[in-house]
């Protein structure tokens, strides 16, 4: 039976949903790396140089450097006298044996590591709790969550004479990292209520200047989701660029970033307003071949350095067919580099046991049977086919082509309901690209589209919209409520709102 893969993101957490595959052509792809000298910090080997940004590319010692990147999500674990790091327990099915056994903790790390280099990723976003901290809401303190035997916590807060421990052990994982010659995206939010957060980076990066194995700090991740409140796009600028001026104080060799979730992130967090060296965006398919259109819009519109910083579909080779996977990772991968991304990173390195489908299957390796890597070292776990992909690619053999999928402008292709405008600035020159969102009554569920190159947009549903917000790249935004007439139907049997010509603002900074 054949399986059609869509996957939809909820506005709360990751949970997807299996529906549509996209479609564009496939041409054979081959690999290439950043050539990083293996070294921990004990090696007199030479270590590899910082990861920087030159005319739009990413380089490393001196060569384009393209990262394939790994989310590896990653747990903090004590016994109150140490801390050291541990792969995510749900990644193991032996998770007594990983998480309170430090020894055994770095043994999977580091055959982790080695197995995601032999798979032809060359850098791992690291994601969890030893390097994002956590808030306490109810005095503002922030710590870092680790946890032991029977669930005991043992947090370390910023002014803990502990927190070197900290350090200690996210060392260890740089060195494995440096072993491997893999890059490392560390994921350190700071919170733009709690300036302790800020305190809790700059002490980091200070420790970690130095390390030319962390390409880049992850700022924040996904402010669509977590930034909960609706701010001017002045005040999103000024907050990144504070961001960037603390990097660049601390932490001046290694780059900055910031996980967007999509093309939606322009009402509020407009990618070319963020003054980070480069953005991750986080593309999840809530309709047909939205992370292709999504990839489509980043090339045309977003005119910083930007790379994907996750993506991903499920597949447990039984509902989802692997060759699903493949294909999604495939067509995804060329896409991004086609349309002039940086790099490229799937969510996430192993099937986990979350409960959802959706999101415990979008590992690349499963947990079923064993794997014997090159140096014989036995690993628990099958690698699945979708690793072709990354392992066979190279950008030197690939010919440039941005592909614009044919329901760019409706992804689902709905016909029931329709809102029209059209969008121009203060001259009245139309706005091409803009992003326009519109909500059911309740606010409950949303679609969104893109203005065409005359400005205009049909936003089109299958239910009624009620409410509706918009914005382009540097322009200000606008929103506003309507009450359809459900019995204004068009020749096609649709339900036709027109909101009329928008103008809007450049932002002026």
């Amino acid at each position: 039976m054949k399986v059609l893969v869509l996957i939809i993101k909820s506005t709360n957490e990751k949970n997807y949903i299996l529906r549509l595959i996209i479609s564009i052509p496939v041409i054979g792809l081959a690999f290439i790396s950043c050539s990083n000298e293996g070294n921990n910090l004990n090696s007199n080997v030479k270590k590899s140089e910082f990861v920087t940004i030159k005319e739009n590319k990413f380089y490393c010692d001196n060569k384009e450097f393209y990262p394939l990147v790994i989310n590896y999500k990653a747990d903090l674990i004590s016994d109150g006298n140490s801390y050291w790091i541990g792969p995510h327990a749900a990644y193991y099915k032996n998770k007594e044996a990983i998480s309170y056994n430090r020894d055994s903790c770095l043994m999977y790390i580091k055959n982790d590591f080695k197995w995601i280099k032999e798979l032809g990723y060359n850098a791992i976003r690291l994601v969890g709790s030893p390097t994002e901290p956590a808030i306490d809401y109810s005095n503002g303190s922030v710590y870092y969550y680790a946890t032991g035997k029977d669930n005991k916590s043992y947090n370390l807060f910023l002014d803990d004479s502990k927190i070197m421990l900290l350090y200690q052990a996210i060392d260890e994982i740089i060195s494995i990292a440096d072993q491997n010659d893999l890059k490392l995206i560390l994921l350190t939010p700071i919170n733009t209520k709690y300036n302790k957060t800020e305190a809790c980076f700059e002490k980091f990066a200070t420790h970690y200047k130095d390390r030319p194995a962390i390409m880049a700090y992850d700022l924040y991740n996904e402010p669509l989701y977590f930034d909960t409140l609706l701010r001017e796009k002045k005040e999103v600028y000024e907050i990144v660029k504070h961001w960037q001026d603390i990097k660049n104080k601390y932490a001046p060799n290694q780059l900055s970033t910031i996980g967007m979730t999509g093309v939606r992130e322009v009402l509020e967090w407009d990618p070319n307003l963020m003054s980070v060296d480069f953005l991750s965006f986080h593309p999840y398919e809530y309709e047909p071949n939205q992370v292709l259109s999504e990839i489509y819009w980043y090339g045309k519109y977003v005119k910083i350095p930007w790379m994907i910083g996750e993506t991903g579909v499920p597949a447990d080779d039984d509902s989802v067919k692997y060759n699903i996977q493949t294909l999604f990772a495939e067509k995804t991968l060329l896409q991004t580099f086609n349309c002039g991304g940086l790099g490229y990173s799937w969510w996430q390195f192993k099937d986990v046991q979350w409960l959802d489908f959706h999101q415990d299957y979008l590992g690349v390796i499963n947990q079923n049977g064993i794997t014997k890597l090159k140096d014989q070292t036995i690993v628990e776990g099958t690698a699945k086919p979708m690793n072709a992909v990354i392992e066979t690619f190279n950008p030197s053999k690939v010919t440039r082509d941005c592909y614009l999928p044919e329901n760019y402008y409706n992804y689902s292709r709905h016909k029931y309901f329709k809102l029209t405008g059209k969008i121009a600035d203060e001259s009245g020159k139309p706005i091409e690209g803009g992003i326009i969102l519109g909500w059911s009554e309740d606010w409950r569920f949303s679609y969104h589209t893109v203005s065409k190159s005359d400005g205009s947009f049909e936003l089109f549903s299958n239910f009624p919209l009620f409410h509706w917000r918009l914005s382009a790249t540097m322009y200000d935004r606008l929103s506003g409520d309507i009450v359809p007439d459900l019995n204004q139907k068009d020749k096609q049997g649709t339900i036709n709102t027109s909101i009329g010509v928008l103008t809007l603002k450049k932002i002026e900074l």
